[in-house]
């Protein structure tokens, strides 16, 4: 039984109960707590507004209809009874627990927070409710407040792997978002420029991780480890003799001055809670240099739990997504499919093997994936542009417009979309209708490819001076995404200086 359930039949079973003033309220409470016992919560719901109605201030009957409403899926209807139920005795967990859910549910994570905060502050040990606030934080994007939650959860229940995943995700978050205020705030900092290039690293990226080690290597002060990470890159790239001359330059470094450099020290000690913590209190790019590398490493600690545990869902969803981030979609889609059959009642994962087959060009793979999807969700937006787009990448466009034209009546902002039936319609002959799509589109292109194909529906159409500025947009935004390109995109990996 899921844990806020069981809380509900717990409520039911050992909860107070008010002695009502006659015997048809008592029949009444009866009834109300059958009905809940029973999970028949939407029947509950009359009982329970007919006896709030008859005893006005009960926090145990508000809190009881609150819960009936949520359960029954009213959750918008359950907050009144709820506000109410806290309004009379403000310590009434169940009550903050079940408001929190609501909102959660609603989609307010913002007004889910106060109560989850005060259901934990009550109940310590309650995993759900934890376990909400953290959601509740991470929707909000505030992964250094869920981390402490994050890491309760996977001490209280060590043997689930989704508990260390989410940890590993939040560490993952807090990594990323250090790099992304160093390159707002300190964009030409070697500090900035060797995180990003360890960045690039990882996601399979040599050359472009070695311009930029390259070029933090020669600014200040000197940060050790960029030695060794270059000479790995050598070593990758097939130059051992390289690889050597930059593994003797990283020998020749002094070691840290732990007097001085604290943050290095504590990181080299594996001490990175102490790392983050420290690094909170300083300012620079440094600390946030530090504290980046301490949240990678707390991140690749908790991932290595997951993996330590007997397989599940949840891990080969985690490898499959590594995988494909490094452009490996085959074994990707491996993990995939191992995580359907740990797990075959999820359809987001029969999603993701769809999106990775087709990264895959196994078009043949991806389409069977998605008629699947279809059979059981002939309505998804998502599983109706994707059907589409295969159906385009297997020069079947004429198949692929029914599909395209759902998925945009379906989410009429989806530019991705907007930009499939465009090129469909542009391959069938229709250049009206194609140009009508693929401005729509523009947001979402990230290649020029969709400006280029405008600007050739507008030839089509007859409407050369359209044609002539759509053109002009294109040559404009090719030649802004070639300097905006990141230094070693192009140019080769050269021997050591």
């Amino acid at each position: 039984m899921h844990g806020i359930q069981l809380l509900v039949a717990l409520t039911f079973l050992f909860g107070p109960v008010v002695p009502p003033p006659s015997d048809d309220p008592a029949a009444q409470s009866r009834r109300g707590k059958e009905l809940m016992a029973a999970g028949r919560y939407a029947e509950a719901v009359p009982v329970y507004r007919a006896l709030t109605a008859a005893l006005p201030g009960n926090a145990g009957l508000l809190l009881n209809l609150g819960m009936a409403l949520h359960m029954a899926g009213e959750d918008e209807a359950a907050l009144a009874p709820l506000h109410a139920a806290l309004a009379v005795q403000p310590s009434l967990r169940p009550a903050s627990l079940f408001l929190g859910a609501a909102n959660l549910r609603l989609g307010r994570p913002d007004a889910a927070i106060p109560p989850l905060q005060k259901a934990v502050r009550l109940g310590p040990t309650d995993k759900d409710a934890r376990s909400m606030l953290a959601e509740a934080l991470v929707a909000l994007g505030r992964y250094a407040d869920a981390e402490p939650h994050l890491r309760r959860l996977a001490r209280l229940a060590p043997a689930d792997p989704a508990a260390w995943l989410n940890l590993g995700n939040a560490y993952e978050e807090l990594a990323g978002q250090a790099l992304a205020d160093m390159r707002e705030r300190h964009p030409e900092s070697p500090f900035t420029l060797a995180l990003a290039a360890e960045a690039f690293a990882k996601r399979d990226q040599p050359t472009a991780a070695f311009h930029l080690y390259r070029k933090a290597m020669e600014g200040k002060p000197v940060i050790r480890g960029l030695h060794a990470a270059v000479a790995a890159i050598y070593r990758g790239a097939g130059h051992p003799d390289w690889a050597a001359v930059e593994a003797r330059k990283a020998l020749l470094l002094p070691g840290a001055d732990c007097a001085r450099e604290r943050l290095e020290c504590a990181f080299l000690a594996r001490d990175y809670h102490a790392v983050v913590a420290a690094a909170a209190r300083a300012e620079g790019p440094e600390a946030r240099y530090w504290s980046a590398r301490a949240y990678g490493e707390l991140g690749a600690q908790a991932f290595a739990r997951v993996a330590a545990l007997p397989a599940s869902a949840v891990w080969h969803e985690r490898m499959a997504e590594v995988r494909r981030n490094e452009r490996r979609y085959s074994e990707s889609a491996g993990h995939w499919k191992k995580a359907i059959a740990l797990d075959p009642e999820d359809p987001r994962l029969r999603m993701e093997l769809a999106v990775t087959l087709r990264q895959n060009r196994d078009f043949a793979g991806a389409q069977a994936a998605l008629d699947e999807l279809l059979a059981a969700a002939p309505d998804a937006a998502d599983v109706n542009y994707l059907a589409g787009d295969v159906l385009l990448a297997r020069d079947d466009p004429t198949r692929a417009i029914p599909f395209l034209e759902k998925a945009v009546r379906l989410e009429p902002d989806a530019p991705q979309a907007h930009g499939a039936l465009g090129r469909a319609y542009a391959l069938v002959g229709r250049a009206e209708d194609a140009i009508l799509h693929l401005k729509q589109a523009l947001p979402a292109d990230v290649d020029g490819s969709l400006r280029y194909q405008l600007a050739r529906s507008y030839q089509s159409a007859g409407r050369a001076e359209d044609a002539r500025l759509a053109l002009q947009d294109y040559e404009g935004f090719r030649k802004s995404a070639r300097a905006g390109a990141m230094p070693g995109d192009e140019a080769a990996i050269t021997p050591p200086q």
